[in-house]
């Protein structure tokens, strides 16, 4: 099942544990970093984590998070290089487990993050698009831009034809019914479209 410290509540995935747990069922972890947002959740949310454990990366956080749930039998994580494999390894050669303090700060985040579209980029949605929009791109520059239109928002818009940004979705929703993570697509590119014409 999708389990990490944000969809915990988010998507209900401790109630879903739970159930697992009371009928004997063990628990295979997919998205524990949730798409590697947990990974690099932010500057603020970093310096939470830091400031408790100068040491540890935000994703030993989240797989830490996971070694306190005695239902977890594995964890699958995806590694982009050496680094993050080693890293890895590291965090689970020992256990662990949160404290209540370290839990406290996670909901700290995950209550600033909780407003965020919660796309994992499985990319389900785009083979059925007839605009061809890139829709987890979009999605990831939304989730920035609802913090702040940075320049770095407008630069990847900017470097976009018109056909491929948020305004071309013409709200058919042949997207949704894909969606694992349940998103209104066409509601979240025209959120989108109202954001940056606001900023303009």
């Amino acid at each position: 099942m999708q389990l990490n410290y944000l969809d915990w509540t988010l998507q209900e995935a401790g109630k879903k544990y739970d159930v697992l747990t009371k009928h004997g069922l063990p628990i295979f972890v997919m998205e524990p970093v949730r798409g590697g947002l947990l990974a690099a959740p932010g500057e603020e949310a970093e310096a939470l984590l830091k400031a408790s454990r100068p040491n540890d990366t935000p994703a030993s956080w989240a797989f830490r998070f996971l070694q306190s749930l005695p239902n977890v039998y594995v964890t699958v994580s995806g590694m982009s290089n050496m680094e993050q494999l080693k890293e890895n390894i590291e965090t689970f050669s020992k256990s662990d487990p949160m404290t209540d303090s370290e839990k406290a700060i996670l909901q700290q985040i995950v209550d600033n993050m909780a407003s965020f579209v919660p796309c994992t980029t499985c990319r389900y949605c785009c083979g059925v698009c007839p605009q061809k929009l890139d829709i987890p791109m979009l999605i990831a520059t939304y989730n920035e831009a609802a913090r702040e239109v940075t320049w770095y928002v407008r630069d990847v818009m900017d470097s976009l034809e018109e056909s491929k940004k948020s305004q071309a979705c013409t709200a058919c929703g042949a997207c949704n019914p894909l969606c694992p993570q349940n998103i209104d697509i066409p509601d979240t590119m025209g959120k989108f479209s109202a954001l940056l014409e606001k900023k303009e």
